[in-house]
């Protein structure tokens, strides 16, 4: 069941997705006026509809994920079927970070209030990371015992996202205009401040001090924001690709490049993100440069597959040269994918989903 914003036309994806996997879906639209009195207020009387899909469904666990369903289910009371939370981030913070909200102001108090009750009346809380888990039995008090918080990963299809051919990498270089043996950097998502393009873009200038046919490709949803985002930073459009392309054509771009960013700020709230590019990237057997404290990746950085940021842009740039562009990059790719599978697949999601429910 969706709490939703949207139009209905934007509703029919999601519908062919549900049908097409035997998942049932219902829509309940948010009262749009108001601003967030409007949502929380479509979350209050919502408890009814969630009740209903659930014994529609024939449903055996109820899972709010996120804080205005969670409101729906503590407003409904009583409920017979065990409750998963699933705390995906710490959304009130992300608030207080990134859309101005005040911390000391009643708004942010009562979400955290409705995120701390949540988390004392689920059976089991997920949570992204082990410093989320440790937030949220923080906040939720003592009644909560630590083996009620539990970690999944945010995993992603490895049928998906996974190497391609060497032709096919040849034929989208070539595509793009980007010799094979130029070295090709490789952003994914959304465009941010949060997300620091600019750092790709700092990247990509130490790169260029030693291979001057260096490329950057940004891959993302919304193009239009990119200038904006990168208007403080020195860069050739020559040098940076910017593109859209259909979702299911996303993998075989990030394949076909020799590394990929993942910078993310390091505010309080990043701590319970576990960003799922990293997985798509290891999958398809990119290895990555990045922000190491953001999510769980002590796995990739161990196989060396994963440079953090604090080495400086230099040193992610000899690595690109001297290892990621040498007889060596066809290793580092290889296991670069073992770690993806290992850690970041979505048969390792759903073995942690699996484990969680077997503790209710």
């Amino acid at each position: 069941m969706q709490f939703r914003w949207g139009s209905d036309d934007t509703a029919e994806p999601l519908k062919r997705v549900c049908a097409d996997a035997g998942i049932g879906l219902r829509l309940h639209n948010v009262l749009r006026r108001g601003g967030s009195m409007g949502a929380m207020a479509t979350a209050v009387v919502g408890a009814r509809a969630v009740r209903s899909a659930a014994a529609a469904f024939g449903s055996d666990v109820i899972m709010p994920r996120s804080l205005m369903p969670a409101l729906a289910i503590l407003a409904g009371r009583r409920w017979t079927q065990p409750i998963i939370f699933d705390a995906d981030g710490l959304p009130a913070d992300e608030r207080v970070e990134f859309a101005g909200v005040d911390a000391n102001g009643a708004p942010y108090r009562l979400l955290r209030e409705i995120e701390a009750s949540m988390v004392r009346k689920a059976d089991i809380t997920i949570a992204r990371t082990d410093a989320a888990r440790d937030i949220l039995l923080a906040r939720a008090g003592p009644v909560v015992s630590p083996a009620r918080v539990r970690i999944v990963t945010n995993g992603r299809d490895a049928t998906l996202f996974a190497p391609i051919p060497q032709a096919e990498r040849v034929r989208i270089r070539t595509e793009l205009g980007v010799a094979t043996d130029t070295p090709l950097i490789v952003y994914a998502g959304s465009v941010g401040p949060q997300y620091r393009l600019e750092e790709s873009v700092g990247l990509l200038a130490a790169v260029r001090r030693k291979r001057p046919d260096a490329k950057l490709l940004i891959l993302t949803g919304s193009p239009d924001l990119v200038p904006d985002a990168l208007a403080a930073v020195p860069y050739s459009p020559h040098h940076v690709i910017v593109r859209r392309v259909p979702p299911d054509a996303v993998s075989a771009y990030l394949a076909s490049a020799d590394l990929a960013t993942a910078y993310r700020n390091t505010g309080f709230s990043m701590r319970a993100v576990a960003p799922v590019k990293v997985a798509e990237y290891l999958l398809c057997g990119t290895p990555v440069v990045g922000t190491a404290a953001i999510g769980d990746v002590r796995s990739a950085v161990a196989a060396g597959v994963f440079m953090d940021e604090s080495a400086g842009h230099d040193a992610a740039a000899e690595w690109l040269e001297e290892r990621l562009m040498t007889a060596d990059a066809e290793d580092i790719r290889r296991y670069a994918r073992e770690i993806g599978l290992a850690h970041f697949s979505l048969d390792r999601a759903v073995g942690d989903y699996a484990t969680a429910l077997e503790a209710i």
